[in-house]
């Protein structure tokens, strides 16, 4: 593990060379959930001048591509293309490769309206949630719970904040037959709000519904490999090792890169900060190749090694 701020102008020309495409997580790496990352922007625009490939990768599905590019516009990044992947196009192409609206099946979906539109847009069917809010009688809500319906052929586990315990157990229900298809998001435990301040994240929930089903999800995020298949089909990235993955999280943006071997720079802009480093507990192959405070070391990196003519001025 190295500091990316302590390399020397050669091992910093020895970086730069050693990768082509950056794929950089969004939630605690370019901004968190309730402002911007200073210096983020400057960064991943110094690296497209150096003919790097910026692919954004997140576990968020809460925003369509083009809520990003409206907030990455405001935010004030001025890259020329915007590559973006998350787990609803990964899960969509997922389902098509297997025939599934050939089935005429149904989907239920834990999700947020950007996901289910997504779904709905690529051609399939979803299922009716249940209600937002039920009387409080134990028999009632258990008939609700455990009413089957033989058209639902998959169930998306994924982030709701409207989630509630009616399609919580609904979700059980349909899961308990083991020809439904099990697909979720993000597995993240915390999504940071700032420094200090997070959310609950779906992977608690996706854990609850693993427990009480006994049954493993077919995962399209981070940390697992799935992801990583669907860009680099999508990128045409053939040779993983000229790959950097920027994140701030070390059981999934390094143990994604690990698994998919990517190297690895570890910021400290979100979830993770120094003494992740310095007192690390983690497995050893998860350790990142390089760590920074945040993606503004990056952009000066750059401008000691290139100076202004390859900044993002």
């Amino acid at each position: 593990m190295k500091d990316l701020s302590t390399l020397t102008v050669p091992e910093l020309e020895d970086f730069f060379s050693s990768f082509d495409h950056v794929l950089t997580d969004i939630d605690g790496v370019v901004w968190n959930l309730l402002h911007g990352i200073p210096g983020a922007n400057h960064a991943l625009k110094s690296l497209e001048n150096l003919n790097k490939q910026i692919i954004f990768i997140s576990n968020n599905t809460t925003r369509s591509a083009d809520a990003l590019e409206t907030r990455l516009k405001a935010e004030g990044f001025d890259l020329q293309t915007i590559n973006h992947v998350s787990p609803a196009p990964a899960m969509i192409d997922y389902l098509q490769k297997q025939n599934f609206t050939k089935t005429n099946k149904r989907i239920f979906v834990i999700g947020m309206t950007p996901l289910r539109q997504a779904l709905i847009e690529a051609g399939f069917k979803l299922a009716e949630n249940g209600p937002d809010r039920v009387k409080e009688s134990v028999a009632e809500y258990a008939s609700l719970c455990i009413a089957e319906d033989d058209s639902v052929g998959a169930v998306i586990a994924d982030i709701d904040i409207n989630l509630n315990s009616v399609n919580m157990q609904k979700a059980l229900t349909f899961l308990l037959r083991k020809d439904v298809l099990f697909l979720s998001g993000a597995p993240d435990m915390k999504y940071p709000l700032d420094k200090e301040r997070f959310l609950i994240g779906p992977g608690a929930f996706v854990t609850i519904l693993e427990l009480t089903s006994g049954r493993k999800p077919i995962s399209m995020a981070k940390p697992n490999t799935n992801l990583h298949d669907f860009v680099a089909e999508k990128y045409k990235i053939g040779d993983p090792s000229r790959v950097l993955f920027v994140g701030d999280t070390v059981l999934e943006d390094m143990a994604f890169a690990a698994n998919c071997g990517y190297k690895k720079l570890l910021v400290f802009s979100g979830l993770s900060n120094r003494s992740c480093v310095e007192e690390w507990t983690f497995p050893e192959e998860y350790k990142p190749d390089f760590y920074a405070e945040s993606l503004k070391s990056v952009h000066e990196a750059v401008l000691r090694v290139f100076g202004q003519k390859d900044s993002s001025k």
